[in-house]
């Protein structure tokens, strides 16, 4: 029906500034000179930004050599013809070779100590899903997740055993171990702290691992050095990476290397990135207050400054 005058009066906004959009606002102009003086005020400020942020990324020394396609660590990691076949090592045994890395400039310490992968989807979601964050916590329940890696069949007995840590990322474990030497000087490395603190301190539990990795015909990576919230190697590998190629902390060198100066590493080349055609390197590197090397942040900076220095003097003239 139709609505009466006091019907149609109680749908009416109330009679204030703000209902009525009254109120004070400040309409700027934007003529081409106050486009060009904005435009003008960015470039001042990322210019300098970017500059400084280049400057810090090229103030970092970093070293990086690849190293399993190194003929004295790719031969004879497979100990048979059907595993060189298969490109499957089912000892974990690898090989041992030696890495030798010039120093051109002088690394202030602590210097890390990095491996890279390359080809290795660590954000893969069937990757990402096994694993249990309770048990890694200590809570050990049951779940269902961690297949393929969620138990081990005793091929004598038959019977079933429970992994712990389960799952894919755990089974998986970065074992490679690097030895260094400079200048014929032995250089111990420090790997505690590397792992992020909040995961070490909450979320990995100190209890002893059961049935990881403890078969040869499963093996897919090492084992966990001591318990699963001490070995900071595991908790680090455990932190998934976003791209397929990326770098894990393995430790810290806490002496400066000299310009100059011969690093000698023996490789113990153990992890096997043949089957999927991965490639691993080995990294090391100084940092800044911004961290490691990328020149990335800086560049960006610098390209916004400039363009919107170029735009400005377009508005301008």
């Amino acid at each position: 029906g139709t609505l009466h005058r006091s019907e149609m009066g109680k749908q009416e906004p109330k009679n204030s500034r703000f209902t009525q959009q009254q109120l004070p606002a400040w309409r700027p102009t934007l003529t081409p000179m106050a486009v060009s003086g904005m435009l003008f005020a960015v470039a001042v400020v990322f210019i300098p930004l970017g500059a400084v942020c280049l400057g810090a990324s090229n103030s970092v020394q970093e070293v990086r050599r690849r190293y399993d396609d190194e003929p004295s660590c790719r031969d004879g990691f497979f100990p048979t013809a059907d595993e060189e076949t298969r490109k499957l090592s089912e000892d974990g045994a690898g090989t041992r070779c030696e890495l030798t890395l010039e120093v051109k400039q002088t690394m202030k310490a602590p210097v890390y100590v990095y491996y890279e992968m390359t080809n290795y989807l660590q954000n893969h979601r069937r990757f990402v899903k096994s694993r249990s964050d309770e048990q890694l916590a200590g809570k050990d329940p049951a779940n269902t997740f961690c297949d393929p890696r969620l138990e081990v069949l005793n091929a004598t007995t038959g019977e079933k055993s429970r992994v712990n840590p389960c799952g894919l990322m755990a089974w998986s474990l970065f074992n490679d171990t690097y030895a260094f030497e400079v200048d014929g000087v032995d250089v111990p490395v420090n790997s505690t702290d590397i792992a992020w603190k909040s995961d070490a301190k909450f979320k990995f539990a100190k209890y002893e691992p059961k049935n990881m990795n403890t078969a040869a015909s499963t093996r897919g990576g090492g084992t966990i050095d001591g318990s699963v919230g001490t070995d900071e190697h595991f908790i680090v590998w455990m932190r998934t990476a976003a791209l397929p190629k990326f770098r894990k902390l393995w430790g810290r060198i806490e002496r400066d290397i000299p310009a100059g100066s011969t690093v000698r590493v023996g490789v113990d080349n153990r992890y096997n990135t043949y089957k999927f055609d991965g490639r691993k390197s080995l990294v090391l590197s100084t940092s800044s207050f911004l961290g490691g090397k990328n020149a990335f942040l800086g560049a960006a900076y610098l390209a916004v400054g400039l363009l919107c220095a170029g735009c400005s003097a377009v508005f301008l003239y």
